[in-house]
């Protein structure tokens, strides 16, 4: 399937000339600094990334060459990554959260020369270690890593004795090199290092210009994911193309202050900072009293049970819409008109009470391998329970075991230097493997069920589907991550990671602390509430997925010791490692 792009580009720094000479007067990047932001106008930005390809140049950066970039969501990643492209080389990044061994085991396996890095003096000192086996390059601070300024100055000088150099190096760009290599979750094993093309990644911009066409004379972005991640990396490349203005998040932890500032009409998101976002107005609304709590909890509880999409002529509902909408449109910095939800599966329950408020949630499905999108829902095509039709350009299809395959000029390279791998992934005819069952309807939109391989067989021969067991979990409020264990079981368990806002507020309930017996009491009522949690879940559950037995782990689940993936998936194995002697108490005979 082919079609004429809809945009004057074919490559991203075709891409990024376009956009530089179309938007010269935007304002593009603003990032936080204490109480104001920074604001690099399209102009400034442009000049950085034209000084800082060219001084890569003249550092000796190589066509093809992968070089690395490990630093805060920000302009500077941003403007760094597109001028390693525009240098010739291949951006690989490096999520900064990720254990000191995948860190190193990425570092050599990728064998990049060169590694950006974020203010030197706040990375842990375990990541330099692993990072002193490269020739490192910084940003900001000057040490034993060459400043960033100190690069700028080298382009900006090799720009004044070779002025046509730069747009020499835009045209240069093919379709078909490579513009980055991207390292998978590893949820099952290691992580593998997926080679997306120019083509790729810019099929996808096309398709967001397609479905998603934005206005920058009213639209503001706000940009929350990090950057290491195609997804949000895709969407900011879309952002440029279309010179619109862009706010970056420095900490998931402002969120709310910075959609009181910035006021967005865009964001990206994922279903956990949803989840999150739809507990919030729970929690807020069952504390407010007089008639204006009794009104918000009356609307939320509508919300949460109305259909998804139906026009309602209810009179509550019209008063809910002009008095309780409002003020959720105004937590949120009351302009919002897109925010797309990727990575995985939104709870149902979540994405109708969350549309039902008036938040423009749609829900979208890909995967690294795919560049990322496969298909999303938009204002014109949206079906509840649904991940919206196919992406312009992207054919789907559905095998007979059920999984979902993929096809079109998204879909990866291959895996770099893993033939086999590739050759497992993609068929002969072109068609991407996504690992994902799922169905498409008449109209062609798409459902997408659970992982291909996420199914555990306990010893009694009976199948479980852990995924939305674990979602069904993770929605009661003290639990932050849970862990379903049942493969080659008796039974079903869980390990349950807490919420550390949930417990301090039940610490703070049960008064002062500091004895073993009020400690050992608040443990007591912990485990209680969760059991009666679990007991309204399992009277939904047929008997064989029921969740028989628990154990309660007091932090959350963490991405820096490999408990959970960047992506914030968990990873099974390392947690069936680290929690092997809890699990095994929890399948011992009761009072053995």
């Amino acid at each position: 399937m082919t079609r004429e792009p809809a945009l004057p580009f074919r490559t991203l720094p075709g891409l990024f000339r376009f956009a530089s000479t179309r938007y010269s007067n935007a304002n593009a990047l603003s990032y936080p600094n204490g109480d104001c932001w920074l604001t690099w106008s399209s102009s400034c930005f442009a000049e950085k990334v034209r000084d800082l390809a060219l001084g890569l140049v003249d550092m000796g950066v190589a066509r093809g060459e992968l070089v690395g970039l490990s630093c805060p969501s920000s302009p500077f990643w941003i403007m760094t990554d597109l001028a390693i492209q525009i240098a010739g080389g291949v951006t690989v990044p490096f999520c900064r959260k990720i254990s000191e061994d995948d860190f190193a085991y990425q570092l050599r396996d990728s064998s990049v020369r060169s590694l950006f890095v974020g203010n030197p003096q706040a990375m842990p000192v375990k990541f330099l270690r692993a990072a002193s086996r490269v020739k490192s390059v910084g940003f900001w601070h000057s040490g034993r890593f060459p400043a960033f300024e100190a690069i700028l100055r080298r382009g900006r000088a090799l720009h004044e004795r070779d002025p046509g150099l730069f747009v020499r190096l835009c045209a240069s760009a093919r379709e078909h090199s490579l513009a980055t290599v991207l390292y998978t979750s590893g949820t099952t094993g290691l992580p593998r290092a997926v080679e997306l093309t120019q083509a790729n990644i810019v099929s996808q911009i096309m398709g967001c210009a397609e479905r998603f066409p934005a206005d920058p004379e009213r639209d503001v972005c706000l940009s929350v994911l990090p950057l290491d991640h195609i997804f949000e990396r895709m969407v900011m490349y879309y952002y440029v193309s279309a010179g619109l203005p862009v706010y970056f998040v420095d900490d998931p932890g402002n969120l709310a202050q910075c959609l009181a500032q910035v006021r967005p009409t865009i964001m990206t998101a994922v279903p956990r900072l949803l989840e999150k976002m739809a507990r919030r107005f729970e929690d807020k609304v069952s504390a407010e009293r007089g008639l204006g709590g009794v009104l918000a909890r009356a609307a939320l509880s509508r919300a949460a049970s109305r259909e998804i999409g139906r026009a309602s002529f209810n009179p509550l509902d019209v008063l809910f819409r002009a008095t309780v909408h409002p003020r959720i449109a105004g937590a949120l910095g009351g302009r919002l008109r897109l925010v797309m939800s990727g990575s995985s599966r939104l709870h149902p329950d979540v994405a109708r009470l969350l549309i039902n408020l008036g938040v423009p949630v749609f829900e979208g499905y890909g995967l690294t391998e795919a560049s990322p999108v496969v298909a999303a829902s938009y204002a014109a095509r949206r079906k509840p329970g649904t991940v919206g039709p196919g992406f312009p350009g992207i054919e789907i299809s559905i095998a007979g075991d059920g999984e979902i395959l993929v096809r079109g000029p998204n879909v990866m390279r291959g895996y770099r230097h893993d033939r086999r791998a590739t050759a497992d992934a993609i068929s002969p005819d072109g068609w991407l493997r996504t690992g994902d069952i799922g169905s498409l309807d008449a109209e062609g939109f798409l459902t997408v069920e659970r992982r291909k391989k996420e199914m555990f067989k306990k010893s009694t021969g009976e199948y479980v589907a852990p995924v939305p067991l674990e979602k069904a979990l993770e929605r009661i409020p003290l639990v932050d991550t849970a862990v379903i264990v049942a493969d080659d079981r008796p039974f079903v368990a869980a390990l349950l990671f807490l919420n550390p806002q949930e417990i301090e507020k039940l610490r703070d309930q049960s008064g002062p602390t500091g004895t073993s017996f009020v400690e050992e009491t608040a443990r007591d009522s912990l485990q209680r509430s969760v059991q009666g949690c679990i007991d309204r879940i399992n009277t939904r559950l047929p008997h064989c997925e029921r969740v028989e037995r628990f154990t309660l782990v007091h932090h959350p689940a963490r991405v820096e010791n490999g408990e959970l993936t960047p992506t914030l998936k968990p990873r099974r194995a390392i947690i069936e490692s680290i929690y092997r002697n809890d699990i095994e108490a929890m399948y011992r005979p009761m009072g053995a």
